[in-house]
């Protein structure tokens, strides 16, 4: 079996489309999507009926609680908290329904999926370096996290002897001595220098998962975002990959 896992699509419809078509070139049995299906981009009704019909497990992400009235706006950023207007402004009421079905976190044979971290997933917390790493691997006893929500993907790693260790790598072959903690990176704005979009492969027989980059029409998104007058920082920040 292989499983595809899916974040931070973020309305960019451009972006989902093309990572859609990689996950049925990779031939993959299932896909997951672990959140924040709208904010920023222009296309959050499309988003969301495309992510409902392809992924097998939806999770809610802390743009789709903002956008489902669920949460204040208070601690978003002045762009976030703009796009989320329009956003809150825009969505369906089918866009709505479909999103308040959305899980706050599943459990998957020995893998947690979340969206923004172990430790208290309602509150969206940030794992940002290795001590919230660290902090992490206490919130869970699976042998896997999977989540999304900083836009970076990574894999980190706990030894038996306790030690945490970041991996270098973008593919990683899973030991059963070991516990994880991966950042499955972002579909719709990847924020590690990248542009492209970014999923994360996992090979259950072979116990194997790897980060694959998807390119896309970056620049097609923005002009759809500049229709609608979002800010010009989120269009801009596109096509640098921050």
């Amino acid at each position: 079996m292989k499983y595809g896992f899916f974040s931070d699509v973020h309305a960019n419809l451009e972006a989902l489309k093309a990572c859609v078509i990689d996950f049925r070139a990779e031939k993959l049995d299932k896909v997951f999507f672990l959140g924040d299906a709208v904010g920023y981009g222009p296309f959050p009704d499309e988003s969301v009926k495309l992510i409902n019909d392809v992924a097998s497990v939806k999770l809610m992400g802390n743009h789709d609680y903002a956008a489902l009235g669920l949460m204040e706006t208070d601690f978003f950023n002045q762009y976030a908290a703009e796009s989320m207007g329009w956003t809150k402004n825009s969505i369906s009421r089918k866009t709505i329904q479909t999103m308040s079905d959305f899980e706050l976190q599943h459990e998957l044979d020995d893998t947690l999926l979340v969206h923004s971290s172990p430790k208290e997933p309602e509150l969206w917390h940030y794992i940002l370096d290795m001590d919230d790493a660290a902090d992490s691997f206490e919130y869970y006893n699976q042998h896997i996290c999977m989540l999304g929500h900083t836009h970076r993907p990574y894999i980190v790693f706990k030894e038996k002897s306790g030690e945490i260790v970041l991996s270098k790598q973008a593919e990683e072959i899973l030991t059963e001595d070991r516990r994880y903690l991966v950042n499955i990176g972002s579909v719709g704005q990847p924020r590690d220098g990248d542009p492209r979009s970014c999923y994360l492969i996992y090979d259950v027989e072979n116990k194997i998962v790897r980060h694959k980059r998807v390119s896309y029409n970056i620049k097609a998104t923005q002009k759809d975002m500049a229709k609608i007058g979002l800010p010009e920082y989120l269009i801009e920040r596109l096509a640098v990959g921050r």
